[in-house]
């Protein structure tokens, strides 16, 4: 088939940096791209477990570029909270890869999981995420992730990584071109639970969202978090209006406060949503008072 990947367990892939990953396993399959667990055989990380995200639509060009451009951004950012990617280079002369960080463990297994969060982790948890879209807003131009779901932020003990670029868009970038791309990839790998007015306003033919639509998608991650259910309706399509559901209940001294945040990050129209550097502010004041509260349950020792 011309659009997959033949990487054979042990087989090992050259990077640009002239290092040698060895394939241990296949970790999933996206939208575009196929994952495996490998070990770096030489260079100065050898033996360190590392994520290679291989790029397989040979047929779809504007994916392929759109790729590439993911591999670009995540080599040149530097944030805690974005996903690390050290190396890269082209498998078998044609397939772009990317050589990232190994995390395991995703927020949605963690969430589905007997393990009990704690108040300060989940607000912790909170913090972390709006300092990463703080982060995307800073670039020149603004970056949308666009994508962001349980399945894709990354849970590394006490910190969490939002990881997969594979949809984002500069926000001066062009917009017919962009939405037909993303017209194809509706499938099973867009976020059909976490989707926001502002991208069904986009692929019904209005202007391209804003990182206003990444506090949304986010919105609705903090939701489940809290609660437990995610509030976004059913819907029959991805294009169809985004409707929500009153939120659930949140335990705990902080509920008030916290469903009054999410809920303003999951106002329908985007002008009424304030700007991710404001939801960073609220959500470092919910984190200290998480803090102060933990501190004296804890009678002063360790809040984790």
């Amino acid at each position: 088939m011309p659009d997959s990947i033949n990487l054979d367990l042990d087989q090992h892939v050259l990077s640009e940096a002239d290092v040698l990953y060895r394939n241990l396993q296949q970790l999933g399959e996206g939208g575009n791209a196929t994952t495996y667990l490998t070990v770096a055989t030489s260079g100065p990380h050898r033996g360190v477990l590392f994520a290679i995200k291989i790029f397989r639509e040979l047929s779809k060009p504007d994916r392929r570029e759109s790729f590439i451009k993911e591999i670009d951004f995540l080599q040149r950012s530097d944030h805690p909270s974005v996903m690390r990617v050290f190396d890269s280079g082209v498998f078998d002369a044609k397939h772009p890869f990317l050589v990232a960080e190994y995390l395991p463990n995703t927020l949605h297994q963690v969430m589905k999981s007997k393990k009990k969060l704690r108040m300060v982790e989940k607000t912790s948890f909170a913090l972390q995420l709006l300092s990463a879209l703080t982060y995307l807003e800073n670039q020149d131009p603004p970056v949308v992730h666009r994508d962001i779901k349980p399945k894709n932020i990354f849970v590394k003990g006490r910190s969490c990584v939002l990881g997969d670029f594979g949809l984002i868009k500069r926000v001066d970038a062009g917009d017919d071109e962009d939405r037909d791309i993303l017209k194809e990839s509706l499938g099973v790998g867009m976020p059909y639970h976490y989707r926001t007015p502002d991208l069904v306003s986009y692929l019904n033919g209005e202007a391209p969202p804003t990182t206003s639509s990444d506090v949304f998608q986010l919105g609705l991650v903090l939701a489940e978090l809290f609660t437990g259910q995610n509030p976004q309706k059913e819907t029959a399509a991805f294009a169809d209006p985004v409707e929500l559901e009153p939120l659930g209940a949140i335990p705990g001294r902080l509920s008030s406060p916290i469903a009054g945040i999410i809920n303003r990050m999951l106002e329908l129209n985007p002008q009424s949503r304030e700007s991710v550097s404001r939801f960073h502010d609220m959500w470092g004041g919910i984190f200290a008072s998480a803090v102060k509260q933990a501190r004296v349950r804890n009678k002063r020792r360790a809040i984790w």
